[in-house]
């Protein structure tokens, strides 16, 4: 059993928290869940935004179909003309409308029952009972939420809300009955955002400090650390902007602290200089690079992955440094938890590639694999150590020196954005090349290293023609695959440096390649025939703010 329901309303009539409720209610079900929205960058307004979620008893990667949907929730006038076209079922206000138009429709009186339930502000409170009527779902689940929800205000307010839930659902379920039957399938499913998933996985890897500036879509990773951090012994802070958030890792993690920062391309920009400094005094990082839609400002609250090739290489000059790009929200656990071992292991920045559509969505996560949260330190160095004999830069076979944090007797030492020496003493007030090309050397050989931890790309189907993917566009790409076994997927997610040789193997074998992707140059494209010579068929692509759907991308390949 499957069902896709949109929400729309106008920013401020409450298409999130209604959207929220559904999804967390067919969780608690037991249902496999993916929810979506799409919204503008004001606070109110934008009259036909909505919320997107799918529900199924197998699992499901996206929100799936676009252009048709089973049920649709109308709150206003323009939602209900925007999108009443491509549902089988429409609930709206009757004040709306007042004669149904064809069958499917559900007029009920939302504001009138809101206002009787205590509030016209619980209109979509009224919309959601009526919608988990017509599912055939009990109000118990829907209830224990509502008393969740707004148990904080008071008693009141939450029965008020259960109250205003529970006429929605009789007056649908007096209307039009129950179309489908939505009862519990089995335990409930912990269902998070891709920015939540980030945030637990680096809680689980051994995080603890984490400093950002708010900047969509990276700012829901710091909301949900400003709450859940500090039980955890997380310290959260907003800084002042980019650069200083950058700066504040870099000395968090000299100190010996797992640190974090979190942005958008835009702010990325102001942290490329620090980036670089952590790369030069090797010292780890780890950068969560939310993308959306650019150049400068561009589409802030909309969705694109259009910054592939410059985390290939920020800041100037080379140095060794790595991206991740997890591809389904439960990968996105795991990725944050592999970026701070590589990180503190190599000594070295480590960037986790998403995007809005991965941090913004909700999905239910099935059974984590707690064995893939080991911390790895590395050559962390906590025991006392000769300091005329201590060389924090020192030159080895795989270019990793031992790392001590201050208060380590005998560990002292210089740590400078100027070239330096295997003690760290500046070298730039002479010409010494020998020493120059030995540090740079060693820096890069960390690479050779990092790459034997960088896995492959995924392998999906068996089909004749594969579709040649990263990060979040994986999802709805995932599912097309249930639905056509002509297809096959090749999935790269550990981004750089590349695994080469098991890259070349997954690509190899006959057939036809297709890529897909949110941009318009087909920058994974790019990278993979610079780096391997891989020759695409043709490319399938979108960078106008919007993901990928399964219907859309049936249609394209």
């Amino acid at each position: 059993m499957e069902i896709t329901i949109r929400i729309s309303g106008a920013q401020g009539e409450g298409v999130e928290s209604a959207g929220r409720l559904v999804a967390l209610s067919l969780a608690k079900l037991g249902y496999h869940v993916f929810a979506f929205r799409q919204y503008a960058s004001i606070i109110k307004g934008n009259p036909t935004m909505f919320y997107q979620i799918r529900a199924s008893d197998k699992k499901i990667y996206s929100h799936g179909r676009w252009n048709s949907y089973d049920v649709l929730v109308a709150l206003n006038k323009n939602a209900l003309a925007a999108h009443e076209g491509r549902a089988k079922y429409v609930i709206y206000d009757s004040a709306d409308r007042q004669t149904p138009q064809r069958a499917g429709e559900i007029p009920v009186p939302l504001t009138d029952y809101a206002l009787k339930a205590g509030n016209k502000i619980m209109r979509n409170t009224v919309a959601v009972g009526a919608l988990m009527g017509l599912l055939g779902a009990d109000i118990s689940v829907l209830a224990g939420l509502l008393k969740r929800e707004f148990g904080e205000k008071g008693e009141k307010i939450a029965e008020q809300n259960i109250q205003a839930a529970q006429m929605g659902m009789d007056h649908a379920a007096k209307t039009a009955g129950s179309a489908w039957s939505f009862s519990k399938a089995g335990e409930q499913k912990l269902l998070m955002s891709g920015a939540e998933a980030l945030a637990v996985g680096s809680i689980l890897a051994g995080m603890r400090f984490y400093v950002a500036y708010p900047m969509t879509p990276a700012s829901p990773i710091m909301h949900f650390l400003a709450e859940a951090g500090p039980k955890f012994g997380v310290a959260v802070v907003q800084a002042e902007d980019e650069i200083a958030a950058i700066n504040m890792v870099i000395g968090a993690s000299f100190a010996g602290v797992r640190a974090a920062t979190g942005t958008s391309g835009g702010g990325f920009d102001l942290m490329h200089e620090g980036f670089g400094l952590a790369a030069m005094i090797e010292t780890p990082a780890v950068v969560f690079l939310s993308q959306r839609g650019g150049p400068s400002t561009g589409l802030p609250t909309e969705t694109e992955q259009a910054d592939l090739l410059m985390s290939l290489a920020p800041s100037h000059g080379e140095y060794p440094h790595a991206v991740i790009a997890p591809y389904t929200i439960e990968d996105g656990l795991y990725a944050a938890a592999k970026a701070f071992n590589i990180a503190e292991k190599y000594q070295i920045p480590v960037i986790v590639a998403t995007d809005l559509y991965f941090n913004e969505s909700l999905a239910t996560v099935d059974d984590i694999d707690w064995g893939r949260f080991k911390i790895e330190r590395g050559q962390l160095v906590t025991s006392p150590v000769v300091w005329e004999e201590y060389k924090r830069y020192k030159l080895t076979d795989d270019g990793i020196s031992p790392r001590t944090i201050p208060g380590v007797p005998g560990g002292m030492y210089v740590a400078t954005s100027d070239e330096h020496d295997e003690r760290g003493d500046v070298i730039t007030d002479r010409h010494l090349p020998e020493i120059r090309k030995a540090m740079h050397e060693k820096r890069m050989r960390k690479l050779a290293k990092v790459v034997e931890e960088m896995e492959g790309p995924a392998s999906f189907g068996s089909g004749e023609i594969a579709l040649v993917t990263w990060g979040s566009t994986a999802m709805p790409v995932l599912d097309l695959l249930s639905q056509r076994r002509d297809l096959a997927a090749v999935v790269f997610r550990d981004i750089y440096p590349l695994n080469r040789e098991a890259a070349a193997k997954a690509l190899d074998g006959g057939r036809a390649l297709i890529d897909v992707e949110l941009n318009r140059e087909g920058q994974l494209a790019v990278y993979l025939k610079r780096e391997l010579g891989v020759e695409f068929k043709r490319r399938v692509l979108k960078w106008w703010g919007e993901p990928f759907s399964v219907d859309e991308l049936s249609e394209l390949v």
